[in-house]
């Protein structure tokens, strides 16, 4: 799971030789530093490019100088980064990690390069800055949720109890309602899954069919790359981005270190640690 540092909260984490379209390591390095680096993949955030992202993260002591983030688009491109050596570490969501390393026992947590400080991330949706009754609906959706138990009980079934593939979630179509597109990665489970033949599954399609339940609206689910996101929410291709990453502790992160202009952010409706993954 866990995909966004969340000091800053999708192409997810470098140089010529790297997957994905991350920078290479900062070039005033000396040759000998260059041959120590840590390159530590991620999925690619909001609005905050790699290499503003890896200036953060040591401006704030995050990371050790010899540490940089690789931006990828996807947790699959990411595995395969780790895969081929093109990076030393992935940055998953602790859900994430638990799901991935229950399935492929060539992986193992590593605290090796994990910084210092604790990293948590609140997942919010974004709605366009103008579309406040959009957000304001939302927000009333996520708030009923958690005073009537729904988010924890979705929570345990989605997450916590998952031993097995996530389940397959139905989106009930209501007929003459309005439709929410919403953008989604569908390529992190159990947190956000679309399936290979279409089926949505796993815990945010649960949310989502929730939220479209409570305020009588079809949710349309359009998947997305990471990075793509921000744009597709500009362009109106779609009208929620499903989820985005806000770091929990602001006293050294912005909140809204990764959100575009223009861009209102939700209520929170699930948090979680982030953790290092690498193979044995």
């Amino acid at each position: 799971m866990k995909n966004f540092l969340s000091v800053v909260a999708a192409c997810l984490t470098a140089g010529a030789l790297f997957v994905g379209c991350g920078d290479s390591p900062p070039t005033d390095q000396s040759t000998d530093q260059k041959s120590q680096s840590v390159a530590i993949g991620m999925i690619a955030g909001l609005n905050a490019g790699e290499q503003r992202f890896n200036d953060s993260l040591h401006s704030i002591g995050v990371f050790l100088p010899n540490q940089y983030v690789v931006y990828y688009d996807s947790l699959n491109a990411m595995q395969m980064g780790l895969e081929a050596g093109n990076v030393d570490e992935i940055s998953l969501y602790e859900s994430v990690a638990d799901y991935l390393i229950a399935r492929k026992p060539e992986l193992v947590l590593t605290d090796a390069h994990k910084p210092k400080l604790k990293l948590i991330d609140n997942f919010c949706c974004a709605v366009k800055d103008d579309d406040k009754a959009l957000l304001d609906d939302i927000n009333g959706a996520i708030a009923s949720m958690k005073d009537d138990g729904t988010l924890e009980r979705l929570t345990k079934q989605y997450i916590d109890d998952v031993k097995d593939e996530p389940e397959a979630v139905e989106i009930a179509a209501i007929d003459g309602a309005d439709t929410i597109k919403v953008a989604v990665t569908g390529d992190m489970p159990p947190l956000d899954l679309i399936r290979a033949d279409g089926t949505p599954a796993g815990f945010n399609t649960a949310i989502l069919a929730e939220i479209g339940k409570r305020l009588n609206r079809n949710i349309e689910l359009v998947t997305i790359d990471s990075a793509a996101r921000a744009s597709a929410l500009s362009s109106g291709r779609v009208d929620v981005i499903f989820w985005v990453r806000v770091p929990k502790v602001v006293d050294r992160v912005p909140f809204d270190y990764d959100r575009p202009e223009g861009v209102a952010i939700s209520d929170q409706y699930f948090e979680d640690d982030v953790v290092h993954v690498a193979k044995k």
